[in-house]
């Protein structure tokens, strides 16, 4: 199954989401913080939300039921590797290479999905995973690609 999110438009925060070339919904960014709000189709909404004000734990909520869906936190202080707890179990989200953008959700050692960036060009993300994985584990490993993808423009624009 294959998870994309691509812009809107060229300025627009907003982005589409598709799976397997089908639109299932849309996220838009918030104009502060991390915090993201998901409505998919079928009017089912998702919060995709940061866990307290400091530190790097995330997770991804269904509001009705007050159910969560998943959860990530950082695996370290000097690390880029996330710690995730999807419907399938824990694994761990990696660099897939010292110069890949792309980061691999790995379960013992095996990898179960691979996210990276459109292109050059366009802004969203792509996840590859395997059919183990339901819409919402491969919803949060892309919304944690986000997160990533989000802090590294910010921490560049700060250092030029």
């Amino acid at each position: 199954m294959m998870l994309e999110a691509r812009a809107a438009n060229c300025f627009s925060s907003k982005f589409v989401l598709k799976v397997d070339g089908r639109p299932i919904g849309m996220f838009q960014r918030r104009l502060f913080g991390e915090n993201l709000d998901v409505d998919l189709t079928e009017r089912r909404h998702l919060q995709f939300r940061k866990v307290g004000w400091l530190g790097s734990q995330f997770e991804l909520v269904d509001p009705i039921h007050k159910q969560p869906l998943g959860s990530c936190d950082r695996g370290g202080f000097f690390t880029s590797g996330w710690d995730l707890n999807l419907s399938v179990g824990a694994g761990r989200l990696e660099k897939a290479g010292w110069f890949s953008n792309a980061y691999e959700f790995k379960q013992e050692a095996q990898v179960q999905a691979r996210v990276d960036r459109l292109g050059w060009c366009d802004r969203g993300w792509l996840v590859d995973g395997n059919d183990i994985l339901t819409q919402e584990d491969l919803l949060l490993i892309g919304l944690i690609y986000q997160v990533i993808l989000h802090r590294r423009a910010a921490q560049q624009s700060s250092s030029t």
